[in-house]
C-alpha cells in the first residue's frame, strides 16, 4: 500500500529522506564502531531541519520513519532521549521541569536517558523493581541500579523509576529526575551488542543519590499509570523504526533482484524469488497500515493498550522477518555489510526484545481481550 500524500506532505518527506541520505548515513560505519557519538548529529538535525516545524502527525511519524530507514540505532537514541525522557517531562512535569529539563532535551541541547530496566527486573519491570527512593525530610535518597538502558553512558539527565518509601506517593512507582552532576550518580561503560551498535548502551548505578523534593517528577502528584503510559509511547514508538527497516530491506532486496543475473536471467523472473518478494511487500504494506493509521483515518485514531501491544508485536516480528528475507534474496551479499541489510537484520532483533517482548505482548493482548 502506498501513501495518498500532497504535495506540502510530499515535500515533508523528500526534506527528511535527502538530510538523511546526504548527512547521516555516510556517518552510520563510524558509530556503529563506536567512533563517532550519535548526539552531534541530533544537534545538527535539530538545526539542519528545524525540528519545531514537526507540527503535524504525518511529519513527526515520517520523520522516524526515514530515520530508521537510515539507521535504526540513530532513532533509538534520539527516540529514547527527546521521547522517552523529553515528551515525558513535558507531558507529567511541572512547568519549572519542562523549562529546566525538557526543554533542552528537546532542543537536543542535552542527552537524555529513561531507566526502568534492572539486572533482576526486565519483563517484570514494576513488581520486580529493586530501586528505592526514600523520602528524608525535604529529600529523596535513590538507591539501586539499571541496566540496558539507551544512552546511559553519556546522557546528562536522566528519567529514573523507584518505588517510593514514604510521602505522599508511598508504595508507588514514581519517576526522578536525575543529573550525571549529582553525587552518588555513575555509568557503567557502552555495552557490546549484536544490533544497534550505533546507540550506546549501559547501566545506571544510584549510591545513596541525595535529590530535592522538586525532581520527582510532577511534583508530588499521584500518577500511578506513569510506566504503562511510557510504555505505550515507547513501543509506538518502535513500529515505527520497524516499519524503516522494513521498507528500506524491501527496496534493496526487490531492486537486487531486478539487476541480479543468474542463469542468464535476472533472479527476479524466478517465481521463488517472486514469492519472497510478495511475503515482503504484504508485511511492509500492513506495517505502513499500522504505523500510518491516523493519516491514513484522516484522524486521532484512538488505541486501546490491545492495539498498541498488537501494533507493536507484528511491526517487531514483521521488521525482522522482511530483513531476513532481504538477505536471503541478496545471499552472499546479503551477508556482507556493503549490502546494509545484514545491519538491519540486527538492529530489527531489539525491537522484538526492547520495551516488552514478544511474550509481553502477547500476554498483555489476551488479558486485555478476555477482560
Amino acid at each position: 500500500m502506498e501513501l495518498e500524500l500532497t504535495d506540502e506532505q510530499r515535500l515533508e518527506r523528500d526534506t527528511f529522506r535527502r538530510w538523511f541520505t546526504t548527512e547521516l548515513e555516510p556517518r552510520v560505519p563510524e558509530m556503529e564502531r563506536g567512533e563517532l557519538l550519535p548526539y552531534g548529529r541530533m544537534r545538527d538535525m535539530h538545526v539542519g531541519l528545524g525540528l519545531e516545524a514537526l507540527s503535524s502527525s504525518f511529519a513527526r511519524t515520517t520523520f522516524m520513519v526515514e530515520m530508521s530507514r537510515v539507521s535504526p540505532s540513530f532513532a533509538l537514541s534520539y527516540g529514547a532521549s527527546t521521547g522517552l525522557f523529553g515528551a515525558n517531562v513535558l507531558g507529567k512535569g511541572t512547568p519549572e521541569q519542562v523549562r529546566d529539563w525538557a526543554v533542552p532535551v528537546l532542543r537536543c541541547e542535552k542527552v537524555g536517558s529513561w531507566g526502568l530496566t534492572e539486572p533482576g527486573a526486565g519483563s517484570d519491570a514494576l513488581r520486580g523493581m529493586k530501586t528505592t527512593a526514600r523520602r528524608d525530610g525535604d529529600h529523596w535518597v535513590l538507591c539501586g541500579s539499571k541496566t540496558f538502558i539507551t544512552n546511559a553512558p553519556y546522557a546528562d539527565v536522566f528519567l529514573v523509576y523507584a518505588k517510593a518509601q514514604g510521602g505522599d506517593v508511598d508504595g508507588s512507582v514514581q519517576a526522578f529526575l536525575v543529573d550525571r552532576a549529582d553525587p552518588g550518580v555513575s555509568t557503567g561503560p557502552p555495552m557490546k551488542k549484536m544490533g544497534m551498535r550505533g546507540s550506546p548502551t549501559g547501566e545506571i548505578f544510584l549510591d545513596d543519590v541525595r535529590l530535592p523534593a522538586d525532581r520527582l517528577l510532577g511534583g508530588g502528584v499521584r500518577q500511578r499509570d506513569h510506566v504503562k503510559s511510557s510504555l505505550a509511547v515507547e513501543r509506538g514508538g518502535l513500529s515505527v523504526l520497524s516499519l524503516g527497516i522494513a521498507e528500506r530491506c524491501f527496496e534493496i532486496a526487490r531492486d537486487y533482484a531486478k539487476t541480479r543475473h543468474q542463469f542468464g536471467e535476472p533472479i527476479a523472473s524466478f517465481q521463488l524469488v517472486q514469492q519472497r518478494l510478495a511475503r515482503m511487500y504484504v508485511a511492509v504494506s500492513n506495517c505502513r497500515r499500522i504505523v500510518y493509521a491516523d493519516h491514513i483515518a484522516g484522524r486521532k485514531v484512538r488505541e486501546s493498550v490491545a492495539d498498541v501491544c498488537a501494533g507493536k508485536l507484528y511491526c517487531a516480528e514483521m521488521g525482522t522477518f522482511v530483513a531476513f528475507e532481504a538477505i536471503h534474496i541478496l545471499a552472499g551479499n546479503g551477508y556482507m555489510e556493503e549490502y546494509v541489510v545484514e545491519r538491519l537484520a540486527r538492529d530489527a532483533k531489539l525491537i522484538e526484545l526492547g520495551g516488552g517482548t514478544t511474550e509481553i505482548q502477547i500476554l498483555t493482548i489476551a488479558r486485555a481481550i478476555l477482560g
